[in-house]
């Protein structure tokens, strides 16, 4: 009994020891998961350099899913591939062959390298004119208290502008009430215009006289707050 039961323990050890091996070369077969996106574009580039060959897509699906990529994927990673010039596609009758040599690759690499490189240089050229004349025009204008209760008043005049275009969106709803209301107070309203009025032409009159140019004066006033002194005038 006791030879027997050996006999049959050895027997278990060794199937045991047979299934432990044939577990081992299927996982050392199996392909690595998780695989990143670079890692993907890695793979295909590595076996079109390894074959110094063209493939056909197909043939590349089946060979880089063989190195762990997902088959669904291949042709999205080689159009990627192509997409950066590190591989080249021919059309040849009704098919398209892909190719790469680890040369060529390289070449594109150091290409785009050194165009970005240019852009990054004309990027900073560019950067530096700017701040050369913004420092220029800072030296040149100082920040002075004119400049400070000018930039005031137009902002003011600005907010009273705000505040009149929104009352008078308000009246245009036709409702009675408003309208009875919007009556009775147009003498203030059309008051508080015209003092406002004579505010902006002082103010251009104060501009005209620090800048010593109607013309540049008009424009300011048009570009920044909108008033064009051709139609800009009193309220009758």
């Amino acid at each position: 009994t006791r030879g027997v039961s050996g006999r049959r323990r050895s027997r278990a050890r060794r199937r045991g020891e047979f299934t432990g091996e044939l577990s081992k070369g299927k996982s050392s077969d199996m392909p690595p998961r998780g695989m990143s996106a670079e890692d993907k574009r890695l793979t295909v580039l590595k076996l079109f350099h390894e074959s110094a060959e063209p493939w056909l897509l197909k043939d590349m699906e089946k060979a880089a899913a063989k190195r762990g990529v997902v088959f669904q994927a291949v042709k999205d990673v080689v159009q990627s591939l192509v997409d950066d010039s590190l591989v080249h596609m021919d059309k040849v009758g009704t098919s398209n062959w892909f190719w790469s040599f680890p040369g060529a690759a390289d070449a594109a690499v150091r290409a785009r390298l050194e165009a970005v490189e240019r852009e990054a240089a004309q990027v900073d050229a560019e950067t530096n004119d700017i701040s050369e004349r913004v420092e220029k025009a800072q030296a040149e204008c100082p920040e002075t208290e004119d400049r400070v209760s000018a930039r005031a008043a137009l902002e003011s005049a600005e907010a009273l502008h705000e505040s009149l275009t929104a009352e008078e969106t308000e009246f245009a709803s036709g409702d009675d009430v408003l309208f009875r209301i919007m009556t009775e107070g147009t003498p203030m309203a059309k008051e508080a215009a015209n003092r406002w009025t004579d505010n902006v032409f002082a103010l251009k009159s104060w501009v005209e006289k620090k800048t010593s140019s109607r013309d540049e004066t008009r424009l300011f006033f048009k570009h920044h707050a909108e008033i064009d002194f051709d139609t800009f005038d009193y309220v009758e």
